[in-house]
C-alpha cells in the first residue's frame, strides 16, 4: 500500500513539476493589421526613411530600390513576404520581434506591414 502512495505522489511531483505558469510580458502589445495599408503610401516609405536601402540595394540579394512596384515584386520574389501570410513573411517578423539590425518601427508602422501582407501584399 504504501508503494502505490509513494508512486502516486511521486507521479502528482513530475506532472505538477511539468507544468508551469504562462509568463505574460506585461509590455507586449498585439499588433492588429491595418487593412486599409497600401503599400506605395504606408510601407514602400519605410524602407528609405529607415536606412533599409543601404544595405538592400543592387548589390545581390533583396534589392529595395527602385519604384513600389518593383520593390514589392522583389519582396515577394526573393521570398520576404508571403502575400496573405504575414506571419510567415520574413519582412513582418523581423520587424515585429526587433530582429533586423536593430531596427525598430513604431507598431502602426508595424500594422501596416501587417495589414498590407494580411491583404494580399497588393500593388498598389
Amino acid at each position: 500500500m504504501k508503494k502505490k502512495f509513494l508512486l502516486l505522489i511521486t507521479f502528482i511531483a513530475v506532472i505538477a513539476g511539468a507544468c508551469t505558469k504562462d509568463i505574460v510580458d506585461p509590455t507586449y502589445t498585439p499588433v492588429v493589421p491595418n487593412a486599409n495599408a497600401k503599400f506605395s503610401t504606408d510601407v514602400y516609405p519605410l524602407f528609405a526613411s529607415n536606412g533599409c536601402t543601404a544595405c538592400h540595394g543592387t548589390s545581390g540579394g533583396l534589392d529595395l530600390n527602385g519604384t513600389a512596384s518593383v520593390v514589392r515584386g522583389n519582396l515577394i520574389t526573393k521570398g520576404s513576404v508571403k502575400p496573405n501570410q504575414a506571419s510567415t513573411s520574413k519582412l513582418y517578423y523581423y520587424f515585429n520581434n526587433n530582429t533586423h539590425q536593430g531596427k525598430s518601427l513604431s507598431t502602426t508602422q508595424i500594422s501596416n506591414i501587417k495589414g498590407w501582407i494580411d491583404a494580399g501584399a497588393l500593388d498598389n
